[in-house]
Parts: C-alpha cells; structure tokens; sequence
C-alpha cells in the first residue's frame, strides 16, 4: 500500500472506531462555564519595581525581563467543551475536549503605578485547549458529584506595554503542555459547581523593545522560564 492508501485506510479505522464509541454512549453534553480565576506560582509573584523616575519616563517599565509574566490579579475567564457520557455500571465516564479563554490584569498597585507615570499596562491572556476524562457517580437526581482530569497545551499572551505612546514592549505569544484537575458536583442535570487547578505550564518570554525614531533594542529579550498557574471556581451550564 502507498502513502495515500494508508492514511485512507487510517481514517477509515479511525472512523469506525469513533462510530463504535458513540453508539455506545449514552449522551452527548454540551457544556459552557464561567470561571473566577486566581493566580498562582510565578503568575501570582509580586512586582516590587514601581518607582518611576518623573524626570526620564523611559526607565520606568517595572514589566520587564524580570517580572513580566507575573503580578497577575484575579480574573474571569468562559470555557466550552463537548464529550460523551458512557455508562460504567458503577457511575459514568466522559472523555471530553474543551478550550478556555481567560483573562488576568495586572494588581492594582502595578496598575496605579503605570497611571501615575502615564504608560499603557499589559493585560495577560491564557488559552488553555484540553483532552481529558471526568467521572460522575449519581447519588440522587439532585446530587451528583465529580471528578476529573485533562491534559493539552496553553497558549499565553501579553498586550504590549507603552508609554506616551512613543516607547512600548511588544511580547511575542507562547505556548507550554499544561494541566487540570477538577472536582465539583451537578445540582441536578443542567448545572454544576465545581473547583479546579489549572497548571498552565512553563513559559519562556519573549519581548522586543520598539520607539519612534530610535533602533530596536532587542538585547536579553527573553525571560527564564515562567510557571503559571490558575485557581478557577466554575459555574456550568450543561445542555
């Protein structure tokens, strides 16, 4: 067989495969959340660096090499994911995949700083996109707890930073293999409530510095590794 008919012969596989799983599931679920997030690890580290000098703006820039990709505040964050229940005998299964936008600013103590020396601040947005299994076991038709677990890659972005609009940092977008585990309960069969931890991965930052009338300066434009990490209470509406 050739290239072409193996890939053909591969799809038809996968195909039948995929056929068998659903006429074996007993549901397919739709399902969108709304997530509170907090951050941790290095997301969550403090920014010291917020002196600006009044007399030459162009120092102040407490986002550097050292500190962007941390100082997060709490944030919001919408999640959609499709899986399908199979019934265990002891409780259900779902394998699922999902993608999540969320967004954190910058605490307010960064913020006030940036007002004051007149600068435009970074926001910080994660785009985790997950495989993963969740179980359910029904106790009644009113409780019916959680658990679950997933796996894939988060992309991680930074809005550039400016200052009078002359000077800014532009930060190059980032992915890492990330994580979560999640355990909750349905408060009958279209919501649940539950508690996650998303471990967003490692990144590795990179920055230009650009101004008007001036040369890049592209020296040390990366970072060491940033951990990232997301505490998520999840509301969801299951259809």
């Amino acid at each position: 067989m050739n290239k072409k008919q193996n890939i053909k012969a591969l799809c038809i596989a996968a195909a039948l495969l995929l056929s068998g799983f659903c006429a074996q599931a007993q549901d397919l679920e739709i399902s969108a959340y709304f997530n509170g997030v907090l951050p941790t690890g290095q997301f969550n580290n403090k920014v010291t660096n917020l002196n600006p000098d009044p007399m030459n703006r162009d120092i102040f820039h407490p986002m550097n090499r050292d500190t962007i990709g941390m100082g997060a505040a709490a944030g919001i964050g919408f999640t959609l994911r499709a899986g399908l229940w199979f019934d265990m005998g002891f409780g259900e299964l779902m394998p699922y995949v999902e993608g999540s936008f969320l967004w954190n600013s910058l605490r307010s103590d960064v913020r006030k700083a940036y007002d004051a020396a007149g600068a435009k601040y970074p926001s910080y947005y994660n785009i985790p996109l997950y495989l993963g299994f969740k179980y359910r076991y029904d106790i009644n038709e009113i409780f019916r707890p959680f658990a679950e677990v997933g796996f894939g890659y988060d992309f991680f972005i930074i809005t550039k930073s400016a200052q009078q609009d002359d000077l800014w940092y532009r930060f190059k977008p980032t992915h890492a293999i990330g994580w979560q585990i999640g355990a909750g309960t349905y408060l009958g069969r279209n919501v649940s409530v539950g508690l996650y931890y998303l471990g967003l991965g490692s990144h590795k930052i990179a920055y230009a510095k650009k101004s008007r009338g001036r040369a890049d300066d592209n020296t040390a434009n990366i970072t060491s590794p940033r951990s990232l990490g997301e505490l998520a209470f999840r509301i969801g509406f299951h259809f």
